[in-house]
């Protein structure tokens, strides 16, 4: 794990972006999807299989691709 979190969290030449939940289930604590170079949007309270399919997360998805 040492290894896996000594690194650059966004390397390369790629942008990168987060869509999180305070209310997610699955990845606790959600602090931990945040990495500092990233573009990332908290998305209210939405359980982890909920992302997908709420209209809000799916626009912000689409608006960060088209960017």
């Amino acid at each position: 794990m040492r290894n896996l979190n000594s690194g650059d969290e966004t390397p390369g030449a790629v942008r990168y972006a987060t869509f999180r939940s305070d209310c997610d289930e699955v990845v606790d604590p959600d602090s931990s999807v945040s990495p500092a170079a990233a573009a990332n949007t908290a998305v209210g309270c939405l359980g982890h299989n909920d992302l997908p399919g709420d209209d809000a997360a799916s626009a912000g998805v689409r608006a960060f691709l088209a960017g």
